[in-house]
């Protein structure tokens, strides 16, 4: 990536990191006779800001991934894990499985690590206890790191059927040590998804913490620590090196603070965000609600008797009985109450199931697309809604979308229509503001290139899959951002602490 990037912008970022490392001294704890050279100092913050800025490069805020930003380069997209630390300095955090860590599965695989090297006094028996044990969850780390990386790079790519490769990588400065010449070396290296298939178990860390391990792909080196729920990689950092920036610092670091003078950033963009609402029949599992299939003049009870008809000659006598009555229970009931449509969902299960058997793709797609609402069916809700809209009524649109004194929205759809524009693509749809409260986010145009973008590629859910809240931890993706920015609303998942909310954050 570094190779490809425009050579003005990467002066510019050089000038902006630089200068600020010529302010370590000022953060440097010396006394007044200490002639020892500082190493200098690079803020992680500053870091990825100062990047974005000088490459025109958005903003990842997906938790657990360590993408910080996405460039957008014409021929070719890239994910960007943006990193600092000493070029003398060992293995680095690269991904956090905290919340997944203490699932039932991973716990039971960490303990019996640590009951079999009970008693056992050297790595090599250690390893002999724990191998398969390693060997699994080294398995279930990958897996769960390479959705993630799948995800942002669908995310990138867009729901536009766009080609554009999307390679990830890792930009790294490293500065040198103390009593050094002070410089910052810069450094690239893959951000590759493991490969699962030439996972080996290299051994425990230390014979104290067994249920800590590293292990290896042939591409990079991880080191697994259950106590922290960290993955940890190798970045051979003398061996990634592409450039050398000399750093010098300024005389009197403190008299620059001193003489800074105040500018006032005036506020040009306004945002909200907010926690997805994971329901089982609605929002991004809509297609889970009943069939959307017409009730009038018999209309179920005619297809139905169609489909037997036209496929009664490749199923048997019991496949025809189990088929014909469990559609006819699916359809012709009125699923109401929440433990009703739990017996429908199961009752569908069970359906498919049986027709499964009967080999027939034909007949399968007949029956999914009969008993399902559609696959890629999604809405966007607003929470709260009816309070957002009062509170932020020119917020989506130049005036209110609701009706005076209702919670109705206006009956002009044009009116209450705007563009949406995804993030990191850059893609745009027209969208408008639908349903009761003004609670959905809806597509003007065909919703199901949304959902099959959203389902799909950037939560990574196979065909009818549900959305649920471990698939949204296993994904880093929790949130929704919304940004009005030059008249445009930009949207983009995200991640968003529950102990730490966001300025922005509404409820």
């Amino acid at each position: 990536m570094w190779t490809d990037l425009p050579e003005k912008q990467k002066q510019n970022y050089q000038k902006l990191i630089t200068n600020f490392a010529s302010l370590s001294e000022a953060f440097a704890q010396k006394e007044e006779d200490d002639d020892s050279i500082v190493a200098p100092i690079i803020n992680s913050k500053f870091q990825e800001t100062a990047f974005q800025r000088c490459f025109n490069a958005f903003a990842e805020d997906i938790a657990n991934t360590s993408y910080d930003a996405s460039i957008n380069a014409g021929s070719k997209k890239y994910l960007v894990g943006i990193k600092t630390f000493g070029l003398k300095s060992g293995d680095q955090k690269i991904a956090q499985f905290k919340s997944i860590a203490g699932s039932p599965e991973w716990a039971k695989l960490i303990d019996e690590m640590q009951a079999n090297a009970r008693g056992l006094h050297t790595k090599a028996e250690i390893n002999d206890a724990n191998h398969k044990l390693y060997v699994d969850l080294a398995h279930k780390i990958a897996d769960v790191r390479n959705e993630r990386i799948k995800s942002s790079k669908e995310n990138l790519r867009g729901f536009k059927l766009d080609s554009t490769p999307v390679e990830a990588v890792y930009h790294v400065l490293m500065p040198s040590s103390k009593n050094e010449t002070p410089k910052i070396s810069v450094g690239e290296t893959s951000y590759s998804s493991v490969d699962v298939d030439n996972i080996k178990i290299i051994g425990c860390t230390t014979v104290k913490k067994p249920q800590n391990f590293t292990f290896t792909d042939g591409i990079h080196e991880y080191k697994w620590s259950a106590t922290d729920s960290q993955l940890s990689m190798k970045f051979h950092n003398t061996e990634i090196v592409l450039e050398k920036w000399p750093v010098h610092y300024v005389e009197d670091a403190f008299n620059f603070f001193e003489n800074l003078g105040q500018q006032v950033k005036p506020v040009t963009t306004e945002s909200h965000s907010w926690f997805l609402n994971v329901q089982p029949y609605s929002g991004f599992n809509a297609f889970m609600g009943q069939p959307k299939l017409a009730r009038k003049n018999h209309y179920r009870e005619n297809r139905i008797a169609k489909v037997m008809h036209d496929y009664s000659d490749i199923m048997t006598a019991e496949q025809r009985d189990r088929v014909k009555i469990k559609l006819n229970k699916l359809l012709l009931t009125n699923w109401s109450t929440d433990n009703e449509k739990n017996e429908m969902v199961q009752l569908r299960k069970s359906l498919i199931k049986d027709v499964l058997k009967v080999n027939n793709s034909k007949l399968t797609q007949t029956i999914e697309k009969m008993t399902y609402r559609p696959g890629n069916e999604l809405e966007l809700r607003i929470p709260n809604a009816l309070e957002f809209h009062h509170r932020y009524p020119k917020f989506f649109t130049g005036h209110n979308v609701l009706q005076p004194n209702s919670n109705k929205c206006i009956k002009d759809k044009m009116k209450r229509s705007f563009k949406l524009k995804f993030m990191p693509s850059g893609d745009k749809i027209d969208a408008y503001i639908n349903q009761a409260n003004g609670k959905a986010i809806e597509s003007l145009g065909k919703q199901s290139t949304l959902g099959k973008w959203v389902l799909r590629d950037v939560f990574q859910l196979k065909p009818y899959e549900p959305l649920t809240n471990q698939k949204m931890i296993e994904m880093g993706i929790n949130a929704v951002r919304l940004t009005k920015r030059n008249g445009v609303i930009e949207l983009a998942f995200t991640w968003i602490d529950s102990d730490n909310k966001p300025k922005d954050f509404w409820n």
